[in-house]
Parts: C-alpha cells; structure tokens; sequence
C-alpha cells in the first residue's frame, strides 16, 4: 500500500526523508550555526512567565506547573500578616524566562524555589540569578505535592537573608 510519506528509496520520496547527519565538515559547520542561530532566537523570543504579588517583594517564591499554585497561596496568606512574598512562575522552562528572573529577584533578599522534583529547575534559578540573590530550595517527589503549611513553616524558619 503506497503511503505519501513513505520513503521508498527513489528519488521522488527523497523530500520525505529526514536526515540530520552531515558527513561534510562544512555542510554539518553551518547546520550547526543555523541551530545556534534558531535557538538564540527562541531564547530572546519565547521565554514565557508570570508575577504574582511580586512588587516590593523581599522574598519571592518561584514556582511552576502545579506546584506554582502553593507559592500563590503562601504569598497571599503572608502578605496578609504584613510579609512581602512575591511569586514567580516560569511558564517556559525552555527557553528559561531568565532576564524576567533576574529583573523581578532584583530588590529581594531572598528566593525560595519550591518544586514537585529533586530540583531541575532551581539549577536554572542558580545560573539565572549566578549569586546575585540567596536561594533556597524546598521539595518533595513521589507525588507528594508540597503543602502550603509546610512551605510557611519553612519559609517561617529562615529569617530575612543578606546577598
């Protein structure tokens, strides 16, 4: 049975092959540079995010997926007791909304990232933010979502840092 897509080894199905190897140094040089180029452009693109009771914030939570939901509860319930808690959610983790990070962490005392892994994405908040702002880290795995209460409690335990 025919199938347009099908590569059938004549030159009319050529165009339906895909091939990323290039065994011509020059050829696989600028396939390489239209990569580079590709992904520069969606890093200076795509990167999506969002703030949340982020203005005058001396903490900010940073967030994503469902577990973003938590750092919004613990900001508000802390911004109703007078604590300036401000959240971050990346929503691309690639390209990651680094320069949105660094321009919201850039009057903090301190980040606390909270995430639903063993921490791939505070590893993008470390080389975002390359020192400039203490961070912490809070997790749990296994499906276990963090909680609000435990996210305060921790949150609660570790007084306003100095960079």
């Amino acid at each position: 049975m025919h199938k347009p897509w099908a590569v059938q080894g004549a030159a009319a199905t050529r165009k339906n092959l895909i091939n990323s190897i290039y065994l011509e140094s020059d050829e696989l040089e600028a396939h390489q540079h239209a990569l580079e180029a590709k992904y520069a452009r969606a890093k200076e693109r795509e990167p999506r995010h969002e703030l949340y009771l982020a203005d005058g914030a001396d903490v900010l939570l940073v967030g994503f997926g469902i577990v973003s939901r938590v750092p919004r509860t613990v900001a508000e319930a802390a911004r109703k007791e007078g604590m300036k808690v401000g959240v971050f959610r990346p929503i691309t983790l690639w390209p990651f909304p680094e320069r949105a990070l660094q321009e919201a962490t850039a009057d903090v005392d301190r980040v606390m990232v909270v995430e639903l892994s063993n921490g791939q994405m505070v590893e993008d908040v470390r080389l975002a933010l390359n020192g400039e702002v203490p961070i912490e880290f809070y997790s749990r795995v296994g499906g276990n979502v963090p909680s609000v209460e435990e996210v305060q409690k921790v949150l609660a335990a570790r007084p306003a840092l100095t960079a």
